[in-house]
């Protein structure tokens, strides 16, 4: 136990630490199930250090928040007190990135990788060129900052005061730590880990990957495999094509234009609606027409090879606009690799192809062609296949063989692990008499969900949060007038608001758990119901409102055939409930993050209490479920007596 940094073990943890050690000594994978406060990073990181010691690998310790990362350092400062260890928290490429080009012109990791290396080929980044020619100095903050554990803001704020680049003196850095706290994307976006594992100066095989939160995986490697296409974009493709005099170019945008329009016409949808299409809907507009200028032969072989060219094309147009120290955006190129996606994808019923109606930022109506990847181990299994050993692990990943299956993990090591709260500190309560069931939904349910929701908020000592299956029962929730009735200040989660608007509603709804308390109203799955903790009186009750399954809407249900015949007798189980009820599981957890907190979670629908999804629902929460009887007030009195012994 040289590697666990407190005096005493919990109970399980020292089976959790064993379940690991043997799992990455034996070079097989592992899934974990441990609620929030068992102790799992500690407990991972000490089961894992010594055995990469022994085995001569790396630790890709892979996070989804910045807070996390910062975590897992914290937990390793602590161990370094014990013994030695080396250990770097590695920001996103734009995060830890200088140049103005990057910051201010990039959407993402991927494309802020894409640029930074343009930059570097072309030494057009001046902090790149610097750390080259300051190579002493490179070299001191290097052995400087490999010497232990290390914040990545560290090494960027003495970058910046010496204008060098932070990311490379991380790279360098990187090579020397036994441990890198990063982003999902550093491993499973395959353009992004192929820089990143030459940067660690390792294969895949020499990596045991540490996966944290990983109920989030499946959902993240299906949108790493998808990509769509809007008229604007297309639009901007043809103009940017005529201005560097590429008409053949500029015609393929514009008849693709031309057949979305087209497409939009045929299935006439409504805003928000989608229709599953077939690939050849798409690409026989090209060959429909007697004259199509940019093909000659006027076959698949000849568009193929077009597509390579407008690729080509899109890439020196983007090198173009960084001698012109202009942002190298060149929607030729986006165009171009999605439409030779679409092409290479055809045939192949891991896909589906979309067109989408949806609402634009300027509030009109568009649609736009979606490529979606259905199955995840598509991505995962480029990971969890190569590397050394895989560690998933999270407080919601039950069934665990079911989780396994959907990301392609076959030979693997199984635990699930009991919660650390006292059942003192927890009241779980499902009533009984409401639900927000599609066919039950109406004015009179909506009225009697916020007379129960505001019964419970209204009795609870300090912040509640309230997280609903969508936006239209959310609405639904407010139109039953629950805002009349409730006693507290209401805050609303809206998809309007920018990510530093949402930020600064959580943060004026937590600073009320000093001023008497308020409400939080967001969506399950959604930013505040998964992107946040709320320790302590920031969140001193959770209240559910129902099950978040999701609309039959065309993508759902080619999910669901895939997965039907991927996994037969279980495809609309994988594909359809068990992710509904994994993200219910998400937000019934929020208020429980800390071991001294003591919060209620509140089930408003009598299905949580059905067997097929009770089956579901974490055992930590489960123990504890009580069913509460269709009676005012009721309620009330379950909330009173928990938080003040007797009812107030």
């Amino acid at each position: 136990m040289d590697f666990f940094p407190y005096e005493h073990l919990r109970p399980k943890q020292g089976e959790f630490i064993s379940t690991v050690s043997e799992a990455v000594h034996l070079g097989k994978n592992a899934v974990l199930e441990a609620p929030t406060g068992f102790g799992k990073t500690a407990c991972v990181l000490a089961a894992v250090l010594p055995a990469a010691r022994e085995l001569n690998k790396k630790v890709v310790y892979l996070c989804r928040t910045h807070k996390q990362m910062d975590r897992v350092i914290e937990e390793l400062k602590a161990i370094a007190r014990k013994e030695p260890v080396t250990a770097l928290s590695l920001r996103g490429r734009k995060e830890m990135c200088l140049s103005p080009l990057v910051l201010n012109h990039t959407q993402d990791s991927s494309s802020s990788m894409y640029v930074c290396r343009l930059l570097r080929k072309m030494k057009r980044c001046t902090h790149y060129n610097a750390t080259k020619e300051k190579e002493e100095r490179a070299y001191e903050l290097e052995v400087l900052f490999s010497r232990g554990p290390v914040y990545s803001h560290e090494i960027k704020e003495v970058c910046e005061r010496e204008a060098m680049c932070p990311y490379e003196v991380a790279k360098a850095v990187m090579k020397n730590t036994e441990v890198i706290a990063c982003s999902y994307m550093y491993l499973f976006h395959p353009d992004i880990r192929e820089g990143f594992l030459e940067g660690l100066g390792v294969t895949l095989e020499d990596v045991i990957v540490v996966i944290d939160e990983a109920h989030n995986l499946p959902d993240l490697a299906i949108d790493l495999g998808s990509s769509r296409l809007s008229l604007n974009a297309l639009k901007n493709a043809s103009r940017e094509a005529s201005e560097y005099n590429e008409r053949d170019i500029a015609a393929l945008f514009e008849m693709t234009y031309q057949a979305m329009l087209a497409l939009d016409s045929k299935y006439k949808l409504e805003m928000g609606d989608e229709a599953r299409i077939m690939p050849a809907e798409l690409l026989g507009y090209f060959f429909g027409k007697r004259h199509t200028p940019f093909l000659k032969e006027k076959n698949l072989t000849e568009l193929e090879e077009f597509l390579g060219y407008v690729v080509k094309q899109g890439e020196e147009v983007q090198k173009e606009m960084l001698k012109k120290g202009k942002p190298p955006r060149s929607y030729i190129h986006s165009c171009g690799v999605f439409l030779s996606n679409w092409l290479a994808m055809r045939g192949r019923k891991d896909f589906c192809y979309l067109l989408v109606s949806y609402q634009t930022k300027a509030e009109t109506q568009s649609v736009r062609l979606e490529i979606v990847d259905l199955d995840p181990r598509n991505i995962t299994t480029q990971v969890t296949s190569a590397c050394h050993s895989a560690i998933a692990m999270s407080g919601t990943l039950s069934p665990l063989v079911a989780y396994a299956e959907t990301i392609g993990l076959t030979t693997y090591e199984a635990g699930q692990y009991p919660s650390p709260f006292q059942r003192s500190n927890m009241l779980v309560l499902a009533a009984r008499g409401v639900t927000t069931k599609g066919s039950y939904r109406g004015l009179e349910m909506y009225r009697k969900l916020a007379s129960k929701a505001a019964e419970v908020a209204n009795n609870t000592p300090k912040n509640v949060g309230i997280f609903a299956p969508s936006y239209e029962v959310l609405e639904g929730l407010l139109a039953g007038g629950f805002r009349y009735i409730v006693e507290k200040p209401l805050f609303v989660e809206s998809r309007k608001l920018s990510s530093a608007e949402n930020d600064e509603l959580v943060r004026t709804f937590k600073d009320h758990e000093s001023h008497g308390g308020a409400v939080l109203l967001g969506v399950l799955a959604g930013r505040n119901a998964e992107g946040q903790d709320y320790p302590g009186d920031e969140m001193n009750c959770v209240i559910l409102l129902g099950i978040p399954y999701a609309r039959p809407t065309a993508r759902v249900k080619a999910q669901i055939d895939y997965y039907t015949e991927a996994f037969p007798s279980k495809g609309r189980y994988y594909g359809y409930y068990l992710p509904a009820h994994r993200k219910l599981n998400q937000g019934a957890g929020r208020a429980h993050r800390r071991l001294e907190d003591k919060a209620a979670i509140v089930f408003l629908d009598y299905r949580v209490l059905q067997p097929f999804v009770k089956k579901d629902v974490s055992g930590w929460i489960a123990r504890s479920l009580r069913p509460i009887d269709d009676k005012p007030g009721l309620l009330a009195r379950y909330i009173e007596t928990f938080f003040y012994g007797v009812p107030k």
